[in-house]
């Protein structure tokens, strides 16, 4: 594959890709021959994160050209990558998504699974299925590199639409997140034991400290689906010696507050859980119930920050790029686009801790159809998944109702299909009565933003 490839980043007018993903790829030794393409339907978002990129280029002696477009038709021809990162109205939809449930007594927080990811999925398809279809008939040999969410249903999307295409998301340092608290005494950690894991500044920093010291000792081989991973082997790096005996046997002296769920599961399943209790509690009804919601102390999402920190980030970005603050960004190793497009570009034959792709073998007990999130080894002409073998049988089963579940709501996003959104949620709830009335309740709250059910 030749290194003066075309990437084209559809949602470059994004606060948080401008400062995170597009860096890396301008830093990245191995893409200075690249064209980077940003495209964004937001023309003045569009010309500040251009002018962030020039100013990367300049203070990192970068060559990468960077180009920016409107029309991402213009982008798409002869593109070799395709970034997609793209949400509209996320923290309002989604927070309407939690609300809808709680109405019918159900406490259920999701983007990515049950009843919350089929407003997520058929609101986010709505436009990317069009976005899909432009990939396939103008750049049908390019790869995409999907950071949206749900990202396996935009993975089985990206099927439907005839393109390859490559899941990613950072969720596996949370884990080492998670292995740190447990491994603490281990790794000598004796401050902040006691935190919780919230959408705070603080809690952040703090898990921040357990995953450095964590992924800086051990190794985690982890595998299921996105936001649904479990650890399936944990080593030491200078060993290779098995410490899951080890945190079987420190399990109990991790306070009870440090992610809750994710110890109960861990207890009863055996497998330690990758992702922390608020994507735990997206493919599990065992917080449905108020009682038990509080019981495992799960946090909404908290909207108010994230629009603050989008704020903040805007803010930073214009006080860049117009001189009255230093380019004080690095880029971040745990966003893995520019690394996986350097090893293809450089037939590296590397190696990727998660990534989601189809099946085709890695999990033997789950359809080799369904996208999986897998540790995989990257080259010019294929992304292959590690062959991990058996997933537990009770994780299996979990996984399997989750991909059952996504290929329906998928489907429906896609077509517009009644019946298969209603099946879903049957998988998901209880009662047929209120699952009727759910499914109608998200169509008329969102109405706006699900065409494809409304079309004549």
């Amino acid at each position: 594959m030749d290194s003066d490839a075309n990437i084209v980043i559809i949602g470059a007018g994004s606060a948080s890709f401008g400062l995170i993903n597009l860096s890396g790829l301008i830093a990245h030794e191995d893409l200075q021959n690249t064209t980077i393409k940003l495209v964004d339907i937001q023309e003045q978002n569009l010309k500040t994160i251009k002018k962030l990129g020039e100013l990367m280029k300049r203070e990192w002696n970068s060559t990468p050209k960077i180009e920016s477009y409107l029309d991402r038709k213009e982008a798409l021809r002869d593109a070799d990558f395709v970034i997609l990162s793209v949400a509209i109205d996320r923290e309002e939809t989604w927070l309407k998504d939690f609300q809808i449930a709680k109405k019918y007594d159900y406490y259920h927080y999701a983007e990515n699974g049950l009843m919350g990811s089929f407003g997520q999925t058929a609101r986010g398809l709505a436009f990317i299925m069009p976005i899909l279809n432009d990939i396939h008939d103008l750049a049908p040999n390019s790869w995409l590199l999907n950071f949206t969410n749900p990202v396996p249903r935009i993975g089985y999307a990206a099927e439907y639409a005839g393109i390859k295409s490559i899941g990613l998301c950072h969720q596996i340092w949370h884990g080492y997140g998670i292995l740190g608290r447990y491994l603490a005494n281990d790794l000598g950690i004796t401050t902040n034991l006691d935190f919780e894991v919230k959408w705070t500044d603080k809690s952040e920093r703090i898990m921040s400290e357990f995953i450095v010291e964590a992924a800086g000792e051990y190794d985690i081989k982890a595998a299921g689906l996105n936001h649904f991973t479990w650890m399936l082997d944990v080593r030491r790096l200078d060993t290779n010696e098995d410490v899951y005996p080890l945190i079987r046997q420190e399990a109990n002296n991790v306070h009870p507050n440090f992610e809750p769920l994710t110890q109960h599961m861990f207890k009863i399943f055996g497998l330690l859980p990758v992702p922390g209790d608020c994507h735990l509690a997206e493919y599990l009804p065992y917080t449905f119930l108020k009682e038990n919601w509080e019981k495992y102390r799960i946090q909404l999402y908290d909207f108010k920050r994230g629009k603050r920190l989008r704020k903040n980030m805007w803010k930073q970005i214009n006080e860049i790029i117009t001189g009255k603050r230093a380019l004080d960004i690095q880029p971040d190793p745990t966003e893995r686009a520019d690394a996986i497009i350097g090893e293809m570009l450089t037939n590296a034959n590397a190696y990727e801790p998660l990534v989601n792709i189809p099946n085709q073998g890695a999990i033997t007990n789950l359809p080799d159809d369904a996208i999986v999130e897998v540790p995989a080894y990257i080259n010019s002409y294929r992304v292959s998944g590690m062959k991990v073998g058996r997933l537990p049988e009770a994780i299996a089963s979990l996984c399997q109702r989750e991909i059952s579940i996504a290929k329906l709501i998928t489907n429906s996003s896609i077509t517009g299909d009644r019946e298969l959104a209603l099946q879903a949620f049957a998988l998901m709830l209880p009662d047929l009565s209120i699952a009727e009335q759910m499914y109608d309740e998200y169509l008329t709250v969102h109405k706006k933003h699900l065409p494809q059910f409304f079309s004549d």
